[in-house]
């Protein structure tokens, strides 16, 4: 169990968005059914029968889920169940890795994911529908992907999600290497305002039911107290010098206010992700909240979206709200889009968020009063830059450059120094280059470090 701890994050946040398909190479199909594990199988078969498909009759055929380096850590496929003269079914199974090391390393945050699902995303579902805002209304946060099965079994080393396929219903993911408009920005504000409301208003109104989801504890700050050989360190080290190599002679105070950062990222990110500094205004937030972990639908041809999901909830966290936003806007925007829009996108959220907290009830005056709402974006703002520095490399990363993952953990767990070789094609790093060294100018302008 202590391994599982240990190599939990490290394979999380160091390659977050490697793809599950590492192994499947262009057109072929995935694993068949019998070649699934048993649990995964019975799985299927369960649904199947739920959902009124008849035994004997139907069949259940597999394929990719995705492409390579869309970030899902594991395995992602279709299932394709069919039965004769009915419309077949398509679900997502998200699945653990081959290799037993790397079922090790991601069980803890299948397990998140899953109390997430089976717990969480429920238990904020009725407490909305005993506030009158029912999941067909659109004065409420419904906007995770529906599970139809979630489990997660820590000693026998099994995990499986079987959830939607969000593109039956039209919805698409946006191309990372774009950043993301107003518009898109705008619907992603409007509904974290949503969800962080009803945590605030279930933490208030149903304290004894909500406690179960403040042990929600930031993954990585768990890897980091237990990790003696502190590998997230030396990924935050590397990343922090190479960010601080892209800035030009021009940028006076950035460099200054990276050089201060040396050597102290680490710390800046435990105390940006102190539940209990964050108190009484910490909520249950996303966790990883950029463009890849979400998808939009559109109305015909019309580019402004008009409905959105929030996918990938492994990192679902107990923590203050600024981090959900900070990470968005910094890591998935550009300079222009902020320095045009940035404030009116905090004005959206917050007004979102005071809308739904007065519809469940609650306050926003009294539980997130609009002066501690700006001053942890003084605290906390400078959280999107923190896991910009490792995130950015390879979200300018084209899927097919992305280094081996493997390699990268075995090296970082026996070498002292492993350069971080994300980003190192030349089109890669001149996106690489302008995002990044946007983020760090727009953090200092803004005071945020």
């Amino acid at each position: 169990m202590l391994t599982a701890k240990r190599g939990l994050l490290n394979s999380r946040f160091t390659n977050n968005f490697l793809s599950a398909f590492k192994k499947i190479h262009n057109n072929k199909l995935a694993k068949t059914m019998d070649e699934q594990p048993e649990y995964v199988q019975a799985s299927l078969k369960k649904i199947a029968t739920e959902q009124g498909f008849t035994e004997g009759r139907y069949r259940i055929a597999l394929e990719p889920g995705c492409n390579k380096g869309d970030g899902i850590m594991g395995k992602l496929c279709r299932a394709l169940i069919r039965e004769e003269g009915r419309e077949q079914m398509v679900v997502l199974v998200k699945g653990l890795p081959d290799s037993e090391l790397r079922r090790q390393q991601t069980m803890r945050l299948y397990h998140r994911e899953v109390m997430v699902y089976d717990k969480l995303l429920p238990a904020l579902d009725k407490f909305q529908a005993e506030k009158g805002t029912g999941s067909g209304k659109d004065d409420g946060f419904f906007r995770a992907p529906k599970c139809y099965y979630a489990t997660c079994n820590l000693e026998k080393l099994e995990a499986v999600v079987i959830m939607e396929d969000l593109r039956e219903s039209n919805f698409r993911m946006l191309n990372k290497f774009e950043p993301v408009d107003f518009p898109h920005c705008r619907l992603v504000m409007e509904q974290l305002g949503k969800l962080h409301a009803v945590s605030f208003a279930m933490k208030d109104q149903q304290p004894e039911l909500f406690a179960q989801f403040r042990t929600f504890n930031d993954p990585m700050k768990m890897l980091l107290d237990m990790d003696p050989k502190r590998t997230i360190d030396k990924v935050f080290i590397e990343t922090h010098e190479r960010a601080s190599g892209i800035l030009t002679e021009e940028d006076v105070e950035a460099k200054e206010a990276m050089e201060r950062l040396k050597g102290n990222v680490t710390d800046q990110y435990v105390a940006c992700v102190n539940a209990e500094d964050a108190e009484p205004y910490a909520v249950i937030g996303h966790g990883d909240c950029w463009v890849n972990n979400t998808m939009f639908k559109y109305d015909g041809k019309d580019p402004t979206p008009t409905d959105i999901r929030l996918i990938d909830w492994q990192l679902c966290r107990y923590v203050c709200p600024i981090l959900d936003l900070s990470y968005f806007l910094f890591i998935s925007t550009d300079e222009k889009i902020r320095a045009k829009h940035f404030e009116q996108l905090q004005d959206t959220y917050y007004n979102s968020l005071s809308e739904q907290l007065a519809r469940l009830g609650g306050d926003v005056k009294r539980q997130y009063p609009r002066d501690v709402y700006q001053a942890q974006w003084q605290k906390y703002g400078r959280f999107g830059m923190l896991m910009g520095f490792i995130v950015v490399p390879m979200m300018c990363t084209a899927s097919e450059d992305l280094p081996d993952q493997d390699e990268y953990m075995r090296r970082l767990e026996t070498e002292e120094h492993v350069k971080y070789d994300f980003g190192t094609e030349a089109n890669a790093f001149e996106r690489y280059r302008k995002r990044m060294a946007g983020i760090i100018r727009d953090v200092v302008r803004l005071g945020y470090l």
